[in-house]
């Protein structure tokens, strides 16, 4: 079964873009992996550690979603964006963690001319919720109002998702293109205030 949705291309990395919420940089980029079946649905969030029930079909799932990831940066590139790249994966963290497949993606990162840094791999427990949890900044912005409220009260370490819903891997350098020609529309009326 997952064989046949990977053959079939029906996973798909979705992205939320991380900008600085102090200075309007984009650096990098959180991507989940969506399963969009064959009808044009999307399955349950929990569907695909479900159907990944054995540690092959784990093992050949992440070493696929590390190369369309690696694709996805290829992309980005091309495209004038140097993005790092957080990949959630609904796999264990031991498997993550496994020597066996480290050297994999290490391997496929030498591959494509990527430096290690560039890709992070991160185990999901949850639909949504990722192992361990991440820290959060001590506000977050969800757009250019909350930017500007974050900024007034002088959060230099605010930081958030300011492209609220997350969106297909090709979609994203035109809507960064979006964002950096709002923040410098805003930062040049900011000039003449």
């Amino acid at each position: 079964m997952i064989g046949n949705a990977l053959e079939l291309g029906e996973f798909e990395l979705w992205c939320h873009p991380h900008v600085a919420a102090h200075d309007g940089s984009i650096a990098s980029v959180q991507a989940e992996v969506r399963w969009r079946r064959q009808d044009g649905s999307f399955a349950a969030g929990n569907a695909i550690a479900a159907a990944l029930s054995g540690r092959a079909a784990q093992e050949l799932f992440v070493l696929h979603m590390v190369c369309d990831a690696l694709a996805a940066l290829r992309m980005w590139r091309g495209d004038g964006f140097e993005l790092d790249l957080v990949l959630e994966l609904p796999v264990p963290r031991a498997l993550l963690e496994a020597p066996a497949t480290r050297d994999a993606v290490a391997g496929l990162l030498t591959q494509a001319g990527a430096p290690a840094s560039r890709l992070a791999l991160l185990a999901v427990a949850g639909p949504g919720a990722a192992e361990g949890g991440q820290g959060t900044a001590c506000c977050e912005v969800s757009d250019l109002l909350d930017w500007l409220r974050a900024r007034d009260a002088s959060c230099a370490h605010a930081a958030g998702d300011f492209i609220a819903t997350p969106q297909p891997v090709h979609t994203l350098p035109a809507t960064l293109r979006r964002w950096q020609a709002s923040y410098a529309v805003m930062v040049a009326a900011d000039a003449f205030s």
